[in-house]
């Protein structure tokens, strides 16, 4: 009898039938030697192979190893998790050799996720596939990022923005609506601009000499803010409790991020449903809510960056985008003399 030979895989003979063990992966066969069952299952180890030996050139392994570098483990722990979110997504993808990651293939990722996710999660997913190519670069993992050139989705203009200021009559109620123990975080935040994570985590202990002491979870920044007579009052009537932090729960306890979301988006949607407030309120509006004030009370960018604990001036123009200026410009008007007639008067 004479038998196929096929490359790779080892024969032998046991009680009167043919089986094969598979060289590479030292996996024996089931099937009898050449058999329609045995091809396919010769097929099916073959392509679980493929897939192994891709594995150290394939999109997951890229992400694994931005997982485990200091650039992702040194974010601020909100960035990582929002990141691993990102990453999650990706999983599909997780096979995929990083030669066939074209900026074509990245455009049309996009535009799948912003039809089915929205645009926000769109360019943020774009982002994280970004920062992993580019540590790629930096350790002879790739030579190019796809990402590079293709453009973010842009936000109708008819769209609302997102995370807007709140209105003093918007903060005057929901100072006033809110129980004790979502009144004081939401305090913290609409006195001192800080984000949502600073605020749960600022403990007693950084209140010293009239001022607020943070450095800030995503940029590392310190900040010294003065504490506002409103927020001082409203910090000493407040009611007591054992926990480290300045902000707790009914219990007392620490707020952990999801707790705090749960409470403050259902407290929000009852205010309204009672028309007490307008839509789009979120806790980093209030952020965006400082940074107005501060720019419309007459100060300049670089004062909004401080205390905000911002890096850029971009971000602070970011966060006081919306204030109302007219009262500036009247006095610039006043000054502004193209034609020189002011000088001939």
């Amino acid at each position: 009898m004479t038998l196929l030979r096929i490359k790779g895989l080892k024969r032998y003979r046991a009680k009167g039938r043919w089986y094969a063990y598979h060289r590479k992966t030292g996996i024996r066969l089931k099937a009898e030697f050449g058999t329609a069952e045995f091809i396919a299952e010769l097929a099916l180890i073959e392509r679980k192979l493929k897939t192994a030996n891709a594995l150290p050139g394939t999109l997951g392994s890229l992400l694994a190893s931005y997982r485990n570098s200091p650039a992702f483990t040194d974010l601020a722990p909100a960035s990582r998790d929002g990141y691993g979110r990102m990453m999650n997504l990706l999983k599909p993808l997780d096979a995929m050799p990083l030669v066939e990651l074209s900026s074509q293939f990245v455009a049309g990722l996009r535009d799948r996720i912003a039809a089915k996710h929205g645009r926000r999660q769109a360019n943020y997913v774009m982002a994280v596939i970004s920062v992993a190519f580019e540590h790629g670069k930096e350790h002879g993992i790739v030579s190019e990022n796809p990402v590079k050139g293709v453009k973010r989705v842009k936000r109708a203009r008819d769209a609302k923005s997102a995370n807007r200021p709140w209105t003093l009559d918007e903060c005057r109620t929901v100072i006033s609506s809110l129980p004790q123990q979502l009144k004081v975080p939401v305090a913290l935040g609409m006195f001192t601009g800080l984000r949502k994570g600073d605020v749960l985590a600022l403990t007693k202990a950084a209140i010293r000499d009239g001022k607020i002491w943070r450095r800030t979870n995503k940029t590392g920044q310190e900040v010294s803010i003065p504490v506002h007579p409103d927020l001082a009052h409203l910090l000493a009537t407040a009611p007591r409790h054992d926990a480290i932090t300045i902000a707790a729960t009914t219990k007392g306890t620490p707020w952990t991020e999801s707790g705090f979301n749960s409470s403050f988006i259902k407290a929000m949607a009852a205010l309204k449903r009672d028309g007490k407030i307008g839509d789009g309120l979120t806790f980093h509006g209030l952020r965006h809510t400082v940074g107005t004030l501060l720019i419309e009370a007459g100060y300049d960018l670089d004062t909004v960056r401080r205390w905000l604990g911002q890096k850029t001036l971009a971000m602070a123009i970011h966060y006081s985008e919306s204030a109302d200026t007219s009262d500036r410009m009247n006095q610039v008007i006043k000054k502004l003399d193209p034609l020189g007639s002011k000088s001939r008067t």
